[in-house]
């Protein structure tokens, strides 16, 4: 049985994991490296009590609730920081790059995989048929710096989408049990309707068969031709015939 969402989709565990992840990536980059993991965890906080105004206005449970956050800021969020403070000082320092990869050190490099590659053609024992192996090493070598740009912002993305999927399975895991009580208490507190008490045992009271005292039908009072104030007026038609008997 999945964890229950009344609010809809844009609710679910990937949904909100997306956009929390989505917010602290675009201001990790200006955050100051001695406070960045605090920073983090605020922009996170910030984001989920945005999203939790628009949670409670579909109709969302505060059970529902209370595990999301948990499962964004307690297991979501500590693997992002950490990858994050990696990738800001990678992106701070050109990934390591030699001279942070200027002409100069590109041309280095070009030099050093033209050697390499030279070397790798002219030895006997490896089967290397293609003479210009060596200018496409070369070549390889003088975009060393965007290559390895591109690998690691490819692991920080790849961890991104690695988090918001384990969410999404977290959350429609069949595997992961819920009592029936806790879901009785999510429609209860969507519902607003007050706790079913348990059912006990019949009790037979005398005079009865069943022990189910039978409905008391409300008993209605008819009043016919009296008022609490006094008789009904006589009509006026009736009243003038009466004056006419006594005359004759």
């Amino acid at each position: 049985m999945e964890i229950l969402n009344l609010a809809g989709p844009a609710y679910d565990f990937g949904a909100v994991t997306f956009a929390v992840l989505q917010e602290c990536e675009h201001k990790r980059r200006g955050l100051v490296a001695d406070q960045a993991d605090l920073k983090l965890m605020a922009i996170a906080r910030e984001k989920l009590a945005e999203v939790e105004e628009g949670y409670r206005e579909a109709g969302g449970t505060s059970v529902y609730w209370k595990t999301l956050q948990k499962e964004v800021l307690e297991t979501a969020l500590p693997q992002y920081v950490e990858s994050a403070l990696e990738q800001n000082r990678l992106e701070r320092n050109s990934y390591d790059v030699w001279r942070k990869g200027d002409p100069a050190a590109r041309a280095l490099f070009s030099l050093g995989g033209l050697v390499v590659g030279a070397l790798i053609v002219a030895a006997p024992f490896i089967p290397i048929v293609e003479d210009a192996f060596a200018f496409f090493l070369a070549l390889s070598c003088f975009f060393y710096p965007e290559l390895k740009r591109l690998y690691f912002e490819y692991r920080h993305t790849r961890l991104l989408n690695r988090l918001v999927v384990q969410a999404e399975k977290y959350q429609h895991d069949p595997r992961i049990h819920i009592s029936s009580a806790r879901v009785d208490e999510e429609l209860r507190a969507a519902m607003e309707l007050p706790a079913i008490e348990p059912l006990g045992p019949r009790r037979v009271e005398a005079g009865t068969e069943t022990g189910i005292e039978p409905p008391i039908e409300p008993q209605i009072e008819r009043q016919i031709g009296t008022t609490e104030e006094g008789p009904p007026p006589a009509h006026p038609e009736a009243h003038g015939k009466h004056r006419g008997r006594h005359r004759g």
